[in-house]
């Protein structure tokens, strides 16, 4: 009796490869996606040369330390406004005194301006007294003074420029020694002259 022939075995089945791979891909992606969002991107300076990026410090959630931070940059604040306001202070100072010194230089200026421009008649004697005095004031008036109490006599006029003819006369009223002098308001004597005798008459100019 003849047996009818067996089937061959079939061959196992083989499992596709593709799932594997693509769930390799996919994570590789996850990855590198998530490596790249947590890891700081460089920061690129001019020229495309790459700087160190900056990391920007995480800020304090604790009420204590914030409340200390805020009082010391208050405390900076502070003390910067009050440096500020002191040299805006001394600037002023300097410059209220600067201002001051020119104004006082220039009032000793004109001072000494209008004392330079002044004219001082004197006469003395060592006798009795002065019997008369004549004196040119400015426009060439001429002014005479008589029965001068006194052994001393002065008079200070303004000069006005060069316009002032500068001349006077006194006699004695009776011996001794009579001295007239001219002086100008800065203590310079333009002219001095003595005589002695009776009625002795002394000029300068």
């Amino acid at each position: 009796m003849t047996f009818p022939a067996s089937p061959p075995p079939s061959a196992p089945k083989k499992h596709p490869k593709w799932p594997w791979v693509t769930a390799g891909l996919a994570a590789f992606v996850i990855i590198g996606s998530i490596s790249a969002t947590t890891r700081p991107e460089p920061t690129v300076a001019a020229g495309g040369t790459p700087v160190a990026a900056t990391v920007t410090p995480v800020t304090t959630t604790d009420p204590a330390v914030a409340a200390a931070e805020s009082s010391a940059a208050r405390a900076n604040l502070e003390a910067e406004e009050s440096r500020a306001s002191e040299s805006a202070r001394q600037s002023s100072e300097a410059a209220a005194s600067s201002s001051a010194a020119v104004e006082a230089q220039r009032k000793a200026d004109e001072e000494s301006e209008r004392k330079a421009n002044e004219i001082t008649y004197s006469v003395t004697t060592t006798g009795a007294g002065i019997s008369m005095i004549t004196y040119l004031k400015p426009g060439f008036d001429n002014s005479q003074e008589t029965s001068v109490r006194g052994k001393k006599w002065s008079k200070t006029i303004e000069a006005e420029g060069r316009t002032l003819g500068i001349n006077m006369n006194a006699q004695n009223s009776g011996g001794g020694t009579i001295t007239c002098r001219i002086t100008r308001g800065n203590g310079s004597v333009m002219s001095e002259n003595s005589s002695s005798g009776q009625y002795a008459v002394v000029s300068c100019g």
